[in-house]
């Protein structure tokens, strides 16, 4: 390891980064691109193999994110006082998640309805809901589009409260998961918040460790085999997104991204990743009015007839939406992030707070 702390925090950046574009990429895929595909005359297998990519990074995607968002948030979990973080972490969290619910669910709503007329997902999503009552439904129980804002609000919560019961917590996380990837949880708001926190507590206590266990170490081959095993005995019992898969996945990628940052510039990348919260709260809505607007003019002009269309749509139609919706959601957020704007990325008091420093 080297003992060079910008190094540290580039991995972190990076895996940030690479996390946020994967979660728009998932957004992108599916549904709606994978919509698309019975109306393709050509790169139908192309188009498959993205599917398959976007479901092969699911032990990936949220498990490193979590375990991200847990390791930043153990010094304050772990040697700070409530009363200097409850309002970073707690009230500003569960603030964002209200706030862009409310302007998710306006906004697609009138794409939606108002423009397109249809909808790109048929999930059910406060982001489609229908009235008042049903937003504020879908809201509590998470299953909102912004629902990783709800979530380490409540991980965070949890975590302290219980720090002095650590095994306690641990085993109740587990078991949280287990329920989860066993579908014993229902709707896939309570079963995310469910599968995902054992991750974020992983980076709370135990971030040293998994940096170890990412380290090329010969040592750590003993570790590596045992994970590998019960991963595999976890997919032979149906498993598929089992808890060591997942920390093999993390390990794998902080491994990844400490090498790459050795000897690439990636500086794009980690400035993506010091960026995450407006591209994850911003790039759903920029999908609903690209992705549709892009869907309905291809079907109304009857472009996927041509195979040379249908095969650019398999090919790139992925990386453009993706880089499209987040270089929109990097500039709106640039005009907005002033003045009054700023309250739309931060909670006010926190705001004031810094003003008065």
């Amino acid at each position: 390891m080297h003992n060079s702390k910008t190094e540290e925090i580039l991995w972190i950046n990076t895996l940030k980064g690479a996390c946020i574009l994967l979660v728009v990429l998932y957004h992108v895929v599916s549904p709606g691109f994978e919509n698309t595909l019975h109306y393709l005359t050509a790169g139908t297998l192309v188009a498959k193999v993205w599917i398959v990519f976007n479901n092969v990074l699911s032990p990936l995607r949220m498990p490193a994110f979590f375990f991200v968002s847990g390791l930043l948030a153990a010094r304050a979990i772990l040697y700070k006082s409530w009363r200097e973080v409850f309002t970073s972490r707690v009230t500003n969290l569960l603030y964002l998640y209200l706030l862009w619910g409310v302007i998710q669910w306006l906004s697609i709503y009138a794409i939606s309805t108002g423009i397109t007329g249809q909808r790109l997902s048929d999930n059910v999503n406060a982001a489609w809901a229908d009235s008042p009552q049903q937003f504020i439904e879908l809201m509590l129980v998470a299953m909102s589009s912004s629902w990783y804002l709800y979530a380490l609000a409540l991980f965070f919560l949890l975590a302290k409260l219980f720090c002095p019961y650590r095994l306690p917590l641990l085993l109740a996380a587990v078991a949280l998961n287990y329920a989860a990837v066993g579908d014993m949880i229902p709707g896939w708001g309570l079963a995310s918040l469910a599968q995902y926190f054992i991750y974020f507590l992983t980076g709370v206590f135990y971030s040293r460790e998994m940096i170890h266990l990412s380290e090329w170490r010969r040592g750590n081959t003993g570790r590596w085999l045992l994970l590998l095993g019960l991963a595999v005995g976890h997919i032979w019992l149906g498993l598929e997104k089992s808890l060591f898969l997942c920390l093999l996945s993390i390990a794998a990628c902080i491994a990844l991204a400490r090498k790459l940052n050795k000897y690439l510039d990636l500086s794009w990348l980690n400035w993506v990743g010091r960026n995450t919260l407006q591209i994850y709260v911003l790039h759903r809505i920029f999908i609903e009015y690209f992705g549709m607007t892009a869907i309905l003019f291809a079907l109304h002009h009857q472009l996927f007839a041509y195979p040379l269309f249908s095969l650019l749509w398999a090919v790139g139609f992925p990386l453009a939406m993706v880089a499209l919706c987040s270089a929109c959601s990097m500039a709106v957020w640039t005009l907005l992030n002033r003045g009054m704007g700023k309250s739309l990325f931060i909670y006010p008091k926190l705001l004031r707070m810094k003003f008065d420093l």
